[in-house]
Order: structure tokens, then C-alpha cells, then sequence
């Protein structure tokens, strides 16, 4: 699937998306346990308004985003993960298992691991994804780049079992009720007995740069309806498809990835180093 920004009128509306971004990123980096004691406190204030127990997790999820462009000022893929967030809850109906842009910022945690762990239930089967945002120049660099992670990560045994403990001990699991927490427990207890089935699935969220799709506009005037451009764009887009699927197609094979194993967004923009500024610029107001 390739998704693009909203427009507004002939351009896409990067700084809108950029703020929506910043105004989902508390839900993405504060765990939700967090998040709940901080609603608690609200409605036990005095006055049951008193917000400043949110506004410490405002400040919260901005020192995370800070910390974590101070350690690792060469990687550009928080934009990236925050998006493949998103996309998990919109398109898989798929929860957050397990809050992991703040234990990036934490020195005794891998920077390289998964940019997220989400979870679907259904006919006691547990779907687990496994979340890898890129960045990058093209679809086909993009592509080059998240099929090499998936392979590196399914070769990496104490990568995956790290993954697994990471769910367990630190994860928005303690957030369920005892009776829920249990059953996901025996669904991600790697070395127990097998009592429950689990599924596991890789998505890839691939944040490209296409300046050429986006060069070529209809006329800007009062008869055309802003619908209609992002209508040209999305035409575009679905003709230039079949060539991008046929370049993941040939990184899986390059790897020895197994596509049905994968579900892969492609996002188009014009300029993703663009998005990334405004990113910051909406989380510092």
C-alpha cells in the first residue's frame, strides 16, 4: 500500500501532519499505565481539571524525542516509527504492546531493535507485529534497507528473545486486568509450554522522498476543487505501484525474506527530511 500527507489545496500539508505527529506522540511514547495514573490524578484533583499531571507527560515525551536526537543524532526515524505507530492502530487494529522510543533513550537498551511491538486477539490466536520504519531517499532504498533489518533481526536469536522479555517485563501488559495479563503472558512465553497459538508478522513502514511525483500539479484557480489534486497525485502513484512492489519483491528475494511473513506501507513525500523539521518545530511550539 502507498499512502501520502493530505493536501491543503495543490501541496501537501506537511506541517499539519507534522502537528497531528506531535499531538499522537504522548500516546506513543508514554506507556499506558502512565498515561492511565496521570487520568487518575486529574479526576482526583480538587476541581477534577487540574492538568498539570498531563502537561508532566507532554514534558515527558518531549525530553524523550530530545534525548533521543541528542544519543543518536544520525538516525532520522522518529518521524518513521511514530507513523508506523499510527498505521498499526489504523490499518491492522493492532495494540501497543510495548512503548519502545523511551527505552531507546535508555543507555542499557539497543537502539538497533524493533521500532515497535503491537498485538491483535482474535478466536484465541495472537497476532504479534513487529514494527521497522525507514527513512529514506526511494522506495527502493527503502526497501533495500527494511528487508535487510528483517532478516538481520529473524537471524538474531537474543535479539528476538530480548524483544520477547521486553514485552514481558516492561510493556503496557501490566496495564490489563490479572486474569488478561496472564493469558498474554503464555502467549509470549517463548520457552513454556505451547498452550495458546501466536502468529507473528513483520511491518514495514517505508518513509520515502519522491520529489518528481510531486513537480508536476494541476492549475491552482478557484475552479478546481482541492480533492482534484490530491486525486492526480493518488493516480500517480497507483501507476508508479507495480514498479515499487517489484523492487520489495526483489530485496525479499535478495534476503531470503518470505513475503507473506510481511505487511508493507509505503509512505510518499516530497522531501522527508522536510517532515522531520517540522516535526521538531511542532514539538518545541
Amino acid at each position: 500500500m502507498i499512502l501520502f500527507p493530505r493536501f491543503r489545496e495543490d501541496s501537501p500539508d506537511l506541517q499539519a501532519l507534522a502537528e497531528f505527529l506531535w499531538v499522537q506522540a504522548v500516546n506513543y511514547v508514554i506507556p499506558l499505565r502512565l498515561r492511565q495514573r496521570a487520568k487518575e490524578k486529574i479526576v482526583e484533583s480538587s476541581t477534577g481539571g487540574d492538568l498539570s499531571h498531563a502537561n508532566e507527560l507532554i514534558q515527558r515525551t518531549r525530553r524523550t524525542f530530545i534525548d533521543f536526537n541528542r544519543k543518536h543524532p544520525y538516525r532520522a526515524s522518529e518521524v518513521g516509527e511514530l507513523l508506523a505507530y499510527l498505521i498499526a492502530l489504523r490499518y491492522l487494529k493492532a495494540v501497543q504492546l510495548a512503548s519502545k522510543m523511551a527505552l531507546k533513550t535508555n543507555s542499557n537498551m539497543p537502539v538497533h531493535g524493533l521500532d515497535g511491538i503491537h498485538a491483535t486477539f482474535s478466536n484465541g490466536i495472537m497476532t504479534l507485529y513487529f514494527l521497522e520504519s525507514k527513512l529514506a531517499k526511494s522506495a527502493s532504498a527503502g526497501s533495500e534497507d527494511y528487508a535487510e533489518s528483517v532478516a538481520g533481526f529473524g537471524n538474531h536469536r537474543k535479539q528476538y528473545l530480548l524483544e520477547y522479555t521486553i514485552i514481558s517485563d516492561m510493556s503496557n501488559l501490566d496495564a490489563l486486568s490479572p486474569t488478561d495479563r496472564d493469558a498474554a503472558l503464555e502467549y509470549l512465553d517463548v520457552y513454556g509450554a505451547k498452550k495458546s497459538e501466536r502468529i507473528e508478522r513483520s511491518v514495514g513502514v517505508i518513509c520515502y522522498t519522491d520529489k518528481t511525483i510531486y513537480s508536476e500539479k494541476l492549475a491552482k484557480n478557484e475552479k478546481t476543487p482541492p480533492a482534484a489534486h490530491e486525486s492526480v497525485l493518488a493516480d500517480r502513484l497507483s501507476k508508479e505501484y507495480p514498479s515499487v512492489r517489484q523492487g520489495l519483491s526483489r530485496a525479499f528475494q535478495k534476503h531470503g525474506i518470505d513475503p507473506l511473513a510481511c505487511k508493507v506501507f509505503f509512505i510518499a513525500f516530497p522531501d522527508t527530511d522536510a517532515l522531520r523539521e517540522a516535526f521538531y518545530e511542532a514539538m518545541n511550539g
